[in-house]
């Protein structure tokens, strides 16, 4: 291909100007233990032949709670994760800066990328204790991903907007599955994962290098 002059028809999904095949759709994961195992959005895996992490490893469902639009995956062959997710267990002070690592353009970037915002309130917009209202704008792509404190813990999990109701909210306004939630929803299902109260305060390079290692792209097939 050097040879050749390049063309507007170049594409990173093209190899030799053959068009690479492409999932149904991509959202945001992360491991929760150190054998791989993965929380992502119910939306990742619904309707998929078969589903990937990192567009490699295949994956199998273990776990959907659809009443919390979580889902929980294993891997067909156990995985060595950078990092594992560490819970928040404590209250989150409203106002406080949050962080979601994502993949906002599917498999397009290599690594994840972190949208910073802040915590809104600690409850739904109707009061529901297990979401919280995020101040972020954040991709479609970003669905499944953790959702970090300042202190490096995971308050939840990213939702998918939800475009099918007859209100249209700001864009800025997201919403996560509460970590208490989530706790509850895997120790039903004999999944243990870990948890801290610690609030000792991470830098955002700190943050940044620990969300690569635990956030994983989640493909649907």
């Amino acid at each position: 291909p050097a040879l050749a002059r390049p063309t507007e028809d170049q594409a990173v999904d093209l190899i030799s100007g053959l068009e690479v095949r492409q999932p149904k759709l991509s959202r945001s994961g992360f491991f929760i233990d150190d054998q791989g195992t993965v929380l992502t959005t119910v939306e990742a895996v619904e309707s998929c032949e078969y589903v990937t992490l990192d567009s490699v490893h295949r994956a199998q469902v273990a776990l959907i709670d659809e009443r919390l639009g979580v889902a929980v995956l294993r891997p067909e062959t156990a995985l060595s994760p950078l990092g594992v997710a560490v819970f928040q267990s404590g209250v989150p002070r409203l106002q406080a800066e949050v962080a979601v690592s994502g993949y906002p353009y599917g498999g397009v970037l290599a690594r994840p990328a972190l949208t910073f915002g802040r915590l809104a309130d600690i409850r739904g917009l109707n009061g529901e204790d297990e979401v919280k209202r995020l101040d972020l704008i954040a991709q479609e792509g970003d669905a499944g991903g953790p959702v970090f404190d300042n202190t490096g813990a995971v308050l939840g999990m990213l939702l998918p907007p939800d475009e099918g109701g007859a209100q249209v909210l700001p864009p800025e306004v997201r919403f996560a599955v509460d970590a208490e939630a989530i706790l509850a929803s895997l120790a039903g299902a004999g999944i243990t994962v870990g948890t801290t109260d610690s609030m000792a305060f991470m830098p955002p390079e700190a943050l940044t290098r620990e969300a690569a290692g635990i956030t994983v792209l989640v493909s649907c097939w």
